[in-house]
Formats: structure tokens, sequence, C-alpha cells
């Protein structure tokens, strides 16, 4: 059985700014796993574990819907996190532009693995990526809630979905 998910690929000059976001609130806080920057990237569904067949079967589906799809084009937003930023639980980088774009190749790959046998997802979809994951204790919390980053990069066409495990 293997860990399997959907997921919107960024670019690189994404991964580098990502990259130095996350080292400027990593020196200022401690106790949250961050994810490397070359992990980046926007999960459009989450599948948990498949064995091999499984993981071939969203292979096809996601190969035939992901080629009927239109790339969004999106560009990065604001920090934030789920909860909320006030007791965080999960840091990410959200979407100032394509959101709604990105929702809908989430909504098609949806569709496609429901109508393959894979269910509805257990969550509603909201686009973002995943910069860090708060464990229990951690400290200096306050400079995610305060950070003010520079500019991203330039709007991206977002053209890569993977499956990845």
């Amino acid at each position: 059985m293997t860990r399997t998910f959907i997921a919107l690929m960024i670019p690189p000059d994404w991964t580098d700014y990502l990259g130095v976001v996350s080292r400027e609130l990593a020196s200022k806080t401690r106790g949250l796993s961050w994810t490397r920057p070359e992990n980046l990237h926007i999960t459009l569904r989450f599948l948990g574990d498949l064995d091999d067949a499984g993981v071939e079967r969203v292979r096809g589906l996601v190969a035939r819907d992901a080629g009927a799809e239109i790339a969004p084009r999106a560009g990065l937003g604001s920090i934030g996190a789920f909860p909320n930023l006030d007791r965080p639980r999960v840091v990410w980088i959200g979407l100032a532009e394509g959101a709604e774009s990105v929702v809908s190749v989430a909504g098609s790959m949806n569709e496609a693995l429901e109508r393959g046998g894979f269910g509805a997802p257990d969550k509603p979809f909201r686009p973002h990526l995943t910069l860090a994951r708060v464990r229990e204790g951690a400290r200096g919390l306050e400079a995610i809630r305060d950070a003010a980053p520079p500019p991203p990069p330039p709007r991206a066409l977002l053209d890569r979905v993977c499956v990845m495990k």
C-alpha cells in the first residue's frame, strides 16, 4: 500500500520564493515541521493508501481528465493557517489569483475519481501550499501571524498535474 495524492505542481521561482519565506519564519519559530521547498505543491486530492493497481487506475483517470482541463494561471497570496492564525496547526500560503480556476481543476479531478470508484473527497477543497505543520509546544507563532513576506514572484501557469506516491 502506498500513500497517494494528486498534486498541482508549482514553478521553480515559486519554490525558491517559498523557500525564502519558510527559512525566514523557521528562524523565528520553534516546534514546526517545515515542508522542504522542493516538495511544495497544491494537493488536489488526498487518496490515502492504495495498492499498485489503485495507483495505476488513478493515473489513468488523471491522464484522461487532466488533458481536457485548462491549466490555471495563478498567483501566490498571503500566509494563512488552519484552523486560523491565532491557533495554527497547519501554516500555508494561499493564492491571490486563480484560486477559482484551481478549484475547478480539483472539481474535475474529483468527478473523474468518483466515476472511477474512488468516492467523494473527505473535506472541502481549499487551494493552498502547506509550509509547515505545528507540533505540540511550538513557540514563536506570533511571527507567523505578523509575517510580511516580500512580494511574490509573478503569476504562473500551473500546467503539471502529478499522481504522487
